[in-house]
């Protein structure tokens, strides 16, 4: 009897200890003690499984901390016990397109809408989930229906600034991003967004030092800078200059030049530059065997497309010199190349880049290559993956520079990332196999790089960057590198908005 009367007081107990339990977790939810809320929910969920308040907030937290699977499914089990639920069906929404469900969020926005017209975060969030899937002329005008609306809405105005900087009109989207701050004056996106604008639009000078050494005695130091400007509201301008000095046993030799290049916005989040410039070389191989010294045009042309948020591909056209290294600019050479290039992430923590193309030689030698990594989130910060590169010249040896008939590379990278700001860091790795020249023996190929960096304001940034290598890649001179070979670089590089 005693026993069953325990039982009953048990069970008369849980309604009251929920009840006590979920205003602390509200409350602990309230001042941002996220840590304490989840803790709190959890111990809900452990008594009452199907608890909305504490499944919502959960759903929410897992967001917040990239969870996404984990808060989908928790939104799964919300839409179950209370599939018309507006709050739940918005957010639920939210995370989809977060989850790279563009397709699934927007529909749902749409559900909502449906009986719900004047829902702002709701118009809010179909208008950024077209945005994101790359309609961004579409977007621009949800947006401003919205507007039409809701005039004094900091999040649609956020919105359609976001929209417009995307689709390369910084100076328009600057205008609202200066009313959402008004309105919004603590709101951290809109202080973001206004500073990273302002930092487009106004002028930045940006230099670097680099140095490089190998072990068959090729080294080189070079510095460039630049200064980039708005010459109105979708053209930018670049002046840039730059100077190199390499050495080997047989002597030195120098390049130095520069030019200018103009960048345009075309809509449709495409870009297109343009470049033309001039480099002098000058080398040197001892009083006995005196070399002219000459001029060369430069020239560049460039497509930039993101047909998506997160996605990116652009082609580009380049004409320069030859003149990495003090024997290459004993050579006289000029490269007219093409290349292609794409970065897609088809999912939160996932990349998926690559590209190819081809260069030609003055000398009518002539390089294809390709190359493509896959990197995965293996833990906050890491991310692994595969990458591969191929490339091979028509002529394949007694050119004086390093030009096999087929290179391949394949290896298992690392990369990792951490950023506190203003302090920043990142490391990658990998070790794999190269082959140089048809039916030679592979060799261990394996690199690793760091990068120190410190920002401040919205783009400003001092970095310390540095590699070592044994690739093929990396060499220039005639002979077959071997396992012994090392390729060494130290660089400097400094950014600050005027």
């Amino acid at each position: 009897m005693v026993t069953r009367a325990a039982w009953v007081l048990a069970l008369l107990s849980v309604p009251a200890l929920l009840h006590a339990q979920l205003p602390d977790a509200d409350s602990a939810f309230a001042r941002g003690d996220y840590a304490a809320a989840r803790a709190a929910y959890e111990r809900v969920l452990a008594r009452d499984s199907l608890n909305e308040r504490a499944l919502y907030r959960l759903a929410i937290l897992d967001s917040w901390d990239g969870k996404l699977v984990r808060s989908l499914a928790r939104f799964g089990t919300l839409r179950r016990i209370d599939p018309r639920d507006p709050d739940i069906m918005v957010s639920h929404a939210q995370v989809l397109a977060w989850a790279g469900r563009t397709a699934a969020s927007g529909a749902l926005y749409d559900s909502v809408l449906a009986r719900y017209t004047d829902r702002t975060d709701a118009l809010a969030g179909r208008a950024r989930v077209i945005a994101w899937s790359g309609d961004l002329d579409r977007a621009e005008q949800l947006w401003r229906a919205a507007l039409e609306r809701h005039p004094d809405s900091a999040e649609l105005l956020i919105g359609l600034a976001q929209t417009l900087y995307w689709k390369g009109q910084p100076e328009l989207a600057e205008s609202y991003a200066v009313r959402a701050r008004t309105l919004a004056p603590e709101d951290r996106t809109a202080r973001d967004l206004e500073r990273e604008l302002r930092a487009a639009l106004r002028p930045d000078v940006a230099t670097s030092v680099d140095g490089a050494t190998d072990s068959d005695d090729n080294d080189f130091v070079a510095q460039e800078g630049r200064i980039t400007t708005s010459l109105s509201a979708n053209l930018r301008g670049t002046l840039h200059a730059g100077w190199r000095h390499g050495t080997d046993p047989r002597g030195a030799g120098t390049s130095y030049g520069g030019g200018g290049v103009v960048t345009a916005a075309l809509g449709h989040g495409a870009v297109f530059r343009a470049g033309l410039g001039a480099r002098r070389i000058e080398s040197d191989t001892g009083p006995a065997h005196p070399l002219p010294s000459r001029t060369l045009l430069t020239a560049e042309l460039g497509v930039g497309l993101r047909p998506a948020r997160y996605a990116a591909a652009s082609l580009g056209y380049s004409r320069a010199p030859f003149d990495e290294t003090a024997g290459l600019m004993r050579k006289d050479l000029t490269i007219d190349a093409l290349d292609f290039s794409f970065d897609v992430s088809p999912g939160p923590g996932w990349s998926i880049s690559g590209g190819g193309g081809g260069a030609w030689f003055s000398d009518a030698n002539r390089r294809l290559s390709a190359v493509v990594a896959v990197l995965g989130r293996a833990a906050p910060g890491l991310q692994l993956g595969p990458y591969a590169r191929i490339m091979g010249y028509r002529v394949n040896g007694g050119t004086g520079y390093f030009s096999p008939d087929r290179f391949i590379v394949v290896e298992a990278r690392a990369v990792y990332v951490w950023q506190q700001r203003p302090w920043g860091i990142r490391a990658d790795g990998g070790l794999g196999t190269q082959q140089v020249f048809t039916g030679a023996a592979r060799q261990t190929e394996w690199h690793v790089g760091v990068s120190l960096s410190r920002g401040w304001g919205a783009n400003n940034e001092l970095s310390l960057v540095g590699s070592i290598t044994n690739s093929a890649a990396a060499t220039t001179p005639g002979t077959v590198p071997t396992e012994g070979f090392r390729y060494r670089t130290l660089g400097l590089r400094f950014r600050q908005g005027l």
